[in-house]
């Protein structure tokens, strides 16, 4: 499977559509937003998410972070990705480093493990050797998809009525 990860550009405006109208397919997929994807749902415009995911830093409440596509070998878009490069309290305890979803319809193909492991070496390249993934402990294929990466679990903590397991890749 050939996927890359790369940073949204203008030109993949039609894609990240594409994308979204996936998700909505599947409305029990998007809870508060879309893993991984920058509070896309968020924006009233496609261009006004670009905007604000090019800014990275220095954006009210939020930690420096760059976001990221996965497109497959026909440039589609079939993830997101989001690379925090500081971790605040909260990150430290329920989000992590590195958040990402799959569209519905691209899951259980193995894209979500090669999505992590590319963005493990950008996480590396940035200077982040210790890298802190968190997911649901109801979701077994996210945890799965860590552990495919080297994950090794710390802990799990609650977090309102969820519980979070926090996993440290090194």
């Amino acid at each position: 499977m050939k996927l890359k990860v790369v940073k949204p550009q203008w030109e993949h405006i039609e894609e990240i559509l594409n994308a979204l109208e996936d998700f909505k397919k599947y409305p029990n997929e998007i809870k508060e937003n879309i893993q991984g994807s920058s509070d896309i749902l968020s924006f009233e415009r496609i261009e006004d998410w670009l905007e604000f995911v090019h800014e990275g830093v220095g954006n009210t409440g939020w930690m420096p972070f760059n976001q990221y596509l996965a497109l497959d070998e026909e440039n589609k878009v079939i993830g997101f990705i989001n690379l925090r490069l500081k971790l605040n309290e909260y990150l430290l305890n329920f989000g992590g480093h590195i958040g990402y979803g799959v569209v519905p319809s691209r899951r259980k193909q193995g894209h979500a493990t090669e999505m992590l492991k590319q963005t493990l070496k950008i996480a590396k390249k940035e200077g982040i050797n210790e890298i802190l993934i968190t997911c649901l402990d109801s979701n077994i294929a996210s945890e799965k998809v860590i552990l495919n990466n080297g994950g090794i679990y710390e802990d799990s903590r609650i977090n309102g009525d969820k519980t979070i397991k926090r996993f440290w890749i090194k």
